[in-house]
């Protein structure tokens, strides 16, 4: 018996130290986020995760599994998060990329989707749940106005899918309700907010000149600018929001500084009634035009960046990007108009000119940043959009006014 007692726990404290070597070997995960190289260490799961594909009671495994071995991540993604001053949808744009590197989206898409749930709820938000036809859908709970993708209501809180893209926007939702599975509900969570209120760093060496060149009161005039061709990526399943949202993103400090301090220069002898022209002139003439529906078969809205960086875009994007010129160069209060099958923009300036739109107290001089079929200065539109209704969608003033 007295030798047996050392050699038993010799051979116990061998399995143990075999577990815990097991438990705790790390290795690193590495990515690539907004042109940037990260590594993460993580502790390696053993046996790695059994595959989960369609198959819902193996929610509670798979959580307990990330709880155990991946809760350690959470602070470098927070770091990450504040040294870059990531809004909520660039944060997420990092989740998908960790989750990608924990449980793989082709192999394992069921677990994937888990693991993006597992990060938003260990940072801070209330996400969902939902199966639909052996289909498993990813809703985040937001007050934000989305349009384009499905929408659940839960104890009057609005949830909003975040993979609909990942099923090519084809569920039939209106016919069979999407069922929560239960023990994902999250009681406390802050809302995910969709407005991006400001641009992470980018890096400099991953920008590209592009020379934007037009035609304005038959002189060519030409703009030497700094795009960032990946931002388009970050961007690819951004949803249709208000347009608050969307015309308020703002450009990169790259691409801020390639375009406005010159823009400025180039209207300084100008007036403001002469500025704003030109730079309608601009966004009409100096980018391509293409309808949503050719290019991608559906609706989607660029942020004045990816217009910029963009060969084709429609109405809303030039509109877009003519709202943000005109605001970082004059400030101006603006309205933007929609119409049947059209957006314009109307700026209030000192000297309205031609057609005008009398809005809260303010005139509004009409703006047409779309390339049209004749050549229209302020105040001009195109004579069938001039017996069509049109609603104001979105009033800016400038916060010193």
């Amino acid at each position: 018996m007295r030798k047996f007692i050392p050699i038993c726990f010799i051979a116990c404290f061998w399995i143990f130290s075999a577990n815990a070597a097991d438990y705790l070997k790390a290795s690193n995960i590495r990515f690539t986020f907004l042109g940037k190289e990260y590594s993460i260490k993580i502790q390696e799961l053993p046996e790695g995760f059994s595959t989960t594909q369609n198959d819902k009671k193996n929610f509670s495994s798979t959580i307990n599994l990330l709880d155990r071995y991946f809760s350690g991540i959470i602070p470098e993604l927070s770091s990450i998060r504040k040294g870059l001053h990531l809004s909520d949808w660039y944060y997420y744009q990092l989740i998908r990329k960790v989750s990608q590197q924990i449980i793989q989206k082709e192999k394992d898409y069921w677990g994937y989707t888990y693991c993006k749930w597992f990060l938003l709820a260990r940072s801070g938000f209330n996400p969902l749940l939902c199966t639909i036809d052996n289909k498993l859908l990813l809703y985040i709970k937001s007050n934000s106005t989305i349009y384009n993708i499905p929408i659940k209501i839960i104890n009057e809180k609005q949830y909003v899918c975040m993979n609909y893209h990942d099923y090519n926007y084809d569920i039939p939702i209106e016919k069979i309700t999407p069922q929560p599975i239960e023990s994902s509900l999250v009681e406390h969570g802050d809302d995910f907010n969709y407005m991006i209120a400001n641009m992470p760093d980018l890096p400099a060496e991953r920008y590209v000149n592009k020379k934007i060149e037009f035609t304005y009161k038959r002189e060519t005039a030409i703009h030497e600018i700094k795009v960032f061709p990946e931002i388009k990526d970050y961007f690819i399943n951004y949803p249709v929001t208000d347009y608050r949202f969307q015309f308020n993103i703002p450009f990169s400090k790259l691409t801020y500084s390639s375009i406005i301090p010159s823009l400025q220069l180039k209207l300084n002898n100008k007036t403001k009634e002469e500025g704003v022209e030109y730079i309608m002139f601009l966004v009409r003439n100096a980018l391509g035009y293409e309808a949503d529906s050719t290019m991608y078969g559906r609706e989607k809205r660029f942020s004045p960046e990816e217009t910029l960086a963009s060969d084709w875009s429609d109405c809303e994007d030039h509109a877009g990007l003519f709202f943000s010129l005109v605001r970082e160069v004059y400030d101006l209060p603006m309205i933007v108009l929609s119409y049947p099958d059209h957006i314009n923009i109307a700026v209030n300036l000192e000297k309205p000119r031609g057609r005008t739109i009398l809005y809260n107290g303010k005139i509004y001089t009409i703006c047409e940043p779309t390339p049209q079929k004749k050549v229209l200065y302020l105040g001009q539109m195109e004579k069938k959009l001039s017996t069509q209704p049109y609603e104001v969608v979105y009033e800016y003033a400038p916060k010193k006014s």
